[in-house]
């Protein structure tokens, strides 16, 4: 690797009992370090999941109206999901898509015709899939439709208000061209 000071002393420019010399060393290397920061956060600002002093910029770019009460955290992942919507929908993307939000995903195509099962493992102890489900509704074709399932192995689903089963909120689209949505059903 390059010695600066072993460069400077072969050249007889530099002296280490030099006082003025070691001053000038170390100014160098405090800019060299105000460089390589600045080139650090460069880095996190072009990426869309680090940006933070040029959000506003990209929300520009990618036409994304930030809610006022969005975090910053927020308001990269509707920048990364404006980017990502792109193209096809597949089924990394959905993966990406929930690791955005802290789960961890498995897609199983083809459960029934035209609909793909998004398989969470629980890690966490509330589940809040609103902003996934709104995400996958808007990036996935007309044509499709998902649903999602929660791996427990652990058993560790606990339930509050002394609920035994889980409720869940039903819609469904049947083959014969009705829409019924459904109350609460217990599983």
């Amino acid at each position: 690797m390059f010695d600066l000071r072993n460069q400077l002393a072969n050249t007889g420019l530099y002296s280490e009992s030099d006082p003025v010399s070691r001053g000038e060393l170390k100014a160098y290397e405090r800019q060299l370090n105000d460089l390589l920061a600045w080139q650090e956060q460069m880095k996190r600002e072009m990426a869309l999941d680090t940006t933070e002093l040029l959000i506003k910029r990209w929300e520009k770019i990618y036409a994304v109206f930030p809610l006022s009460s969005d975090t910053i955290r927020d308001r990269q992942i509707r920048l990364l999901n404006k980017r990502r919507a792109k193209g096809v929908l597949t089924p990394s993307k959905v993966v990406t898509f929930a690791s955005d939000f802290g789960y961890q995903a498995k897609v199983i195509k083809r459960v029934h015709p035209f609909r793909y099962r998004v398989e969470l493992q629980n890690q966490r102890v509330t589940l809040e899939l609103v902003k996934l489900d709104n995400i996958l509704t808007i990036t996935e074709p007309g044509h499709q439709n998902h649903e999602f399932g929660v791996a427990d192995p652990g058993s560790t689903v606990e339930f509050s208000s002394g609920l035994t089963s889980p409720i869940a909120h039903i819609s469904t689209y049947q083959a014969c061209d009705t829409f019924s949505a459904g109350g609460e059903y217990e599983l």
